[in-house]
């Protein structure tokens, strides 16, 4: 999952920036109570320039502001706004250092109405926050704070990122919560930013309301889904966990490794049937490749399952791409169960041969075979090469007694 920060990177970015770029860069009844008695020209100026900015012609506009900015130098309200409308120009430029020079100043030189310049500080602390300058950001935005009567959820977003990106975990969550309270219609990214604030802080439990809220308004997320599910297990909560793993994998919303984690889950919660049904179905649908570990999985889901025939097909699924002859030593086991001697010991003679280390009990399990195949002298061989392998006293008791008796009937 993303982290909260970059989340809000991107909201701030796409969201917020966009706005600022889109924005009038002030407006008639915004200018200062004694515009008046400032010379036309310069207001006129600065629409004329406006007007280059929002078409784009960023060098003429820079040229224009640089002639602008020299000729009131020595009227504050004039340079005030001056400086504003070049932050603006930087904008479009992408000039995001240089925005923020030009707004700092225009907020600082209390020039500009109350309500502009407090619409500016927001700016600014957006665009701290975007230059990473998280510390002066956020003074930016606690002081914007209060100032203003009614914060916006948006504005308590941008909070909480700030800080997270300064490691307040506590605050930002707060501030976070209350956005999601006070808003209409909070936004998918909010949630996912409280999400991962909840996951920075291990607060695993806190987390569970947030991802079934995710889970119910975004259905068709595998994510959050599997997110859920996890933060379950974490939580001990394996049959809840099972429930929405398995909701989701009806939904066709679980990839390959989620279904062979469920049905793991299965397993391990004793229900090997389900998991034996869940793993030959998606193998059947082509949404688990037959491979070693779903195949090995799958015989061990039918032998919990008491199903050793059906382990016993899978088994000779897996001996074509599992060359390493542990298929085939399983298999006969399996078959000497069954008392299918012959086909065991086939089995078993195949597994040895492929085996790089054949174990004690491989040759012991093959001797046997023989021997109810009443085949004394490959019995004999079987057991004297089990005697070999034995590292234990028992097994050697065990290889020789076979011996002795094979050798002396």
């Amino acid at each position: 999952m993303r982290s909260a920060k970059q989340v809000m990177q991107r909201w701030c970015f796409r969201v917020g920036l966009s706005l600022l770029l889109c924005a009038p860069l002030f407006a008639a009844e915004e200018l200062p109570k004694d515009a008046a008695e400032a010379k036309r020209y310069t207001y006129d100026y600065l629409f004329m320039i406006d007007v280059l900015i929002r078409n784009e012609k960023y060098q003429r506009a820079r040229i224009e502001l640089d002639a602008l900015l020299e000729r009131v130098k020595q009227n504050p309200d004039e340079t005030a706004l001056t400086r504003q409308a070049y932050g603006y120009l930087s904008i479009g430029l992408k000039d995001y250092p240089s925005a923020i020079e030009h707004f700092q100043f225009a907020v600082e030189s209390g020039a500009l109405p109350p309500g502009v310049s407090l619409n500016l500080r927001y700016t600014l602390a957006q665009l701290l926050y975007q230059e990473e300058r998280y510390k002066a950001g956020l003074a930016q935005l606690q002081s914007w704070f209060e100032q203003t009567t009614k914060p916006t959820p948006q504005a308590r977003v941008l909070l909480a990122s700030f800080y997270y990106a300064l490691k307040k975990y506590s605050k930002a969550i707060t501030a976070l919560k209350l956005a999601i309270k006070e808003s209409d219609s909070p936004q998918e990214s909010w949630y996912q930013m409280l999400v991962g604030l909840y996951f920075e802080t291990r607060q695993y439990k806190q987390s569970v309301p947030v991802l079934q809220t995710l889970v119910d308004r975004f259905p068709a997320k595998a994510l959050y889904w599997q997110q859920l599910s996890d933060v379950l297990l974490q939580l001990g909560r394996e049959q809840k966990a099972v429930a929405v793993l398995s909701l989701a994998a009806s939904r066709k919303l679980v990839d390959e490794s989620g279904l062979i984690r469920l049905a793991k889950l299965y397993l391990q919660l004793n229900n090997p049937l389900d998991a034996a049904e869940l793993l030959t179905d998606a193998i059947q649908r082509g949404d688990i490749k037959p491979r070693k570990e779903p195949l090995s999985l799958l015989v061990d889901a039918w032998l919990l399952a008491r199903e050793p025939e059906q382990g016993i097909k899978v088994l000779k699924q897996l001996a074509e791409i599992d060359k390493s002859g542990k298929p085939q030593l399983r298999m006969g086991r399996l078959l000497m169960e069954q008392e299918q001697w012959q086909e065991a010991r086939r089995q078993l003679e195949r597994g040895i041969e492929l085996s790089r280390k054949p174990a004690f009990e491989d040759w012991l399990l093959l001797g046997s075979t023989h021997y109810r195949l009443t085949n004394p002298t490959a019995a004999l061989s079987a057991f004297k090469s089990a005697l070999k392998l034995a590292d234990k006293p028992q097994q050697t008791k065990l290889a020789q007694r076979w011996i002795d008796y094979l050798a002396n009937p």
